[in-house]
């Protein structure tokens, strides 16, 4: 749409150009709605971005790419290229002696380490997974369903390891069962050529061939009013006009938003959610010691580490390769960012020792948001988090990682996005020719 100096009325404003906000303004500027997405910062995809860093493309943390994901990805015509990275081939485990000790995969699986019947239990619980009815689990803990299932702790960990790499959070005794499980049952992920970057290249690509308006550095201070009229007021005093108001920021972000706040029982949702954080160790080195070594996981401790341009290409230079090491935060102990660089980096000299005489360049994220909301079983797994459209506010609604019924990290922020937009279209405000999507 054209600017003019009268300020148009638009059908759709969407805040946040990350993933959720360029999904959605795509799908809604396809039926012919006029959208205006609003980004605070100078930079277009959010925690999606990549980093140029010594020429290398550098994700903010550790990023995978889950298959399940492609398919909306597809509808908005984004294709991401990359590959499958192989499962982790080592594991740490803490020894009877406090010293950490680190084991194959193969010598887990067929050497001593693991006594047959706990061999037994770790295959049984991956080999029943599809079959189980996660619809009773929702409000269960993981740490609870385990222990029902599988009666050795050393099996328990081996498994927490696992969900630790599937959705990034450190709460077995929090996270509900039902909603680890529908994420475990996932299939593969991808590591994306040229980084997270890539999808948010193609997706600001999308959308403004379908016709959004992208603003960036535009801080929103208030949304007002309710369909058909409301007001998005911005930093600097402007005011915009719309039909429709879709905010994918964070749930205490989109609440202080509102004029009229929300009441507390509204509200109370947003409250409840538990952001997933991690400590992010990111490299971009000349080789490593330990070639072989591409990924290994801690078993006893919350420890990731990936060589991610073993399965995609990241860097101009086929010699340089970029290397996440990450450590799962978990909230119920606030952790010190130094002890936990440190941390880091002793994991590092035990798995690849002599690895600083091989670094470019590094950068530490002390405290990276992963996702706005971990899927509690306190609050009934996917079904307590808010949906999205927000109560009692005809015309305003939500998408990103913490809304919706459905998936955890981008696949809830891609099904969340769609959804909106699909309320918005078959909603109040019909686009002129009728079009809709469907589920």
């Amino acid at each position: 749409m054209t600017e003019h100096h009268n300020e148009p009325v638009w059908d759709v404003v969407i805040i946040g150009a990350g993933i959720a906000g360029l999904t959605a303004s795509i799908y809604l500027a396809r039926t012919g709605k006029t959208v205006l997405l609003l980004d605070k910062g100078v930079q277009l995809g959010g925690r999606a971005i990549s980093n140029e860093i010594a020429g290398a493309r550098v994700n903010l943390g550790a990023h995978a790419l889950s298959k399940a994901a492609l398919p909306i990805l597809h509808e908005v015509s984004v294709t991401p290229i990359g590959s499958v990275p192989k499962p982790p081939d080592t594991l740490v485990f803490k020894g009877t002696n406090g010293e950490n000790k680190t084991i194959s995969l193969a010598q887990l699986l067929l050497g001593s380490f693991l006594k047959w019947r706990e061999k037994c239990q770790l295959l049984r619980f991956y080999s029943s997974l599809r079959k189980v009815d996660t619809s009773v689990l929702h409000n269960v803990s993981l740490r609870a369903y385990l222990e029902t299932l599988v009666s050795s702790p050393r099996v328990r960990s081996v498994v927490f390891a696992l969900v630790r790499l599937s959705t990034y959070c450190d709460a077995p005794d929090q996270v509900s069962a039902g909603a680890v499980i529908e994420q475990l049952k996932q299939d593969q992920v991808l590591y994306i050529d040229g980084g997270w970057q890539f999808l948010v290249s193609r997706l600001t690509e999308q959308a403004q061939q379908a016709g959004v308006l992208i603003r960036t550095s535009s801080v929103v201070r208030e949304i007002a009013g309710s369909y058909p009229q409301m007001m998005v007021s911005l930093k600097g005093g402007s005011q915009l006009t719309t039909r429709h108001v879709l905010s994918t920021a964070g749930p205490l972000d989109t609440l202080a938003l509102l004029n009229p706040a929300l009441s507390p029982s509204e509200a109370k949702p947003y409250h409840k959610l538990a952001p997933v954080r991690a400590a992010c160790l990111d490299l971009v080195v000349s080789g490593m010691p330990q070639p072989k070594t591409k990924f290994v996981l801690g078993v006893d401790h919350p420890w990731y580490y990936s060589n991610h341009s073993a399965a995609a290409s990241l860097s101009e230079n086929p010699a340089h390769e970029v290397v996440h090491v990450m450590k799962y935060l978990s909230e119920s102990s606030k952790s010190d960012p130094r002890q936990d660089e440190d941390e880091l980096k002793g994991f590092l000299d035990l798995i690849q020792p002599g690895w600083r005489e091989h670094i470019i360049k590094q950068r530490f994220l002390p405290r990276m948001l992963v996702s706005h909301g971990s899927v509690t079983a306190e609050n009934g797994g996917f079904s307590g988090r808010p949906g999205s459209e927000i109560t009692g506010r005809p015309g305003l609604y939500v998408a990103g990682d913490w809304v919706g019924d459905e998936g955890m990290l981008i696949n809830a922020s891609l099904v969340s996005a769609k959804r909106a937009a699909q309320k918005i279209i078959e909603g109040r405000g019909k686009d002129k020719e009728g079009i809709h999507y469907g589920d």
